[in-house]
């Protein structure tokens, strides 16, 4: 793996883009080197020159895709805001330029999550609590809670708040809309929560 490591990020990205691809289309099993090789460009013999194996592929792509979303999250514009709602708006922005940026990042994330083969199915348990959390820690602050109404379960708002982002972000990767509109209802829809779940005080 070292090798495809010392390739410039130009030469890196048509493959990491064609293995996203086809493992998120097919999943682990059904992918083909082949198919991989052919899309990205490059031989087949030197894929394997590259990565070695299948497997040490998908693990390579698992750990680029976490290491993309949690640098995109880790951005001064999700840092400065100093409100929940406004984090999320600012997250959701974010995620939406990284999927529109590599497009397959979103559909092999989720064919990960679905996956059954012995081989690799593992791999996801392994990855996304950790994503989870550093998320879950990103937008939840200590003075967040007081804002909100009495009897608002913070947990299951940010839950409803994930599941959602995730749904427009599918609907985006898909074509079925684009990204700029998706994060412009996202946007409406956060401010629609934010004013009626916080006191009155803190709107």
């Amino acid at each position: 793996m070292e090798k495809f490591k010392e390739l410039t990020e130009e030469k890196q990205q048509p493959i990491i883009e064609a293995a996203l691809k086809c493992f998120g289309k097919h999943g682990y099993k059904k992918a083909s080197m082949n198919d991989i090789a052919q899309d990205s460009g490059v031989s087949k013999p030197m894929l394997f020159h590259y990565f070695g194996t299948k497997k040490d592929l998908y693990l390579y792509l698992s750990e680029y895709v976490k290491n993309v979303m949690l640098e995109g999250y880790m951005s001064n514009e999700i840092k400065a805001c100093d409100d929940f709602f406004e984090r999320i708006i600012a997250a959701s922005k974010v995620k939406m330029g990284i999927l529109e940026r590599c497009p397959h990042i979103l559909i092999f994330i989720i064919s990960m999550l679905t996956e059954t083969d012995p081989a690799v199915r593992d791999i996801a348990g392994t990855i996304t609590p950790d994503a989870q959390r550093f998320s879950n820690n990103l937008v939840i602050r200590e003075g967040d809670r007081k804002k909100f109404k009495k009897d608002v379960d913070i947990d299951m708002i940010l839950r409803t708040i994930f599941l959602l982002a995730e749904g427009y972000a599918h609907e985006a990767c898909t074509g079925q809309c684009d990204y700029s509109t998706v994060a412009e209802e996202l946007e409406k829809i956060m401010y629609m929560l934010k004013n009626n779940l916080y006191k009155e005080e803190y709107l």
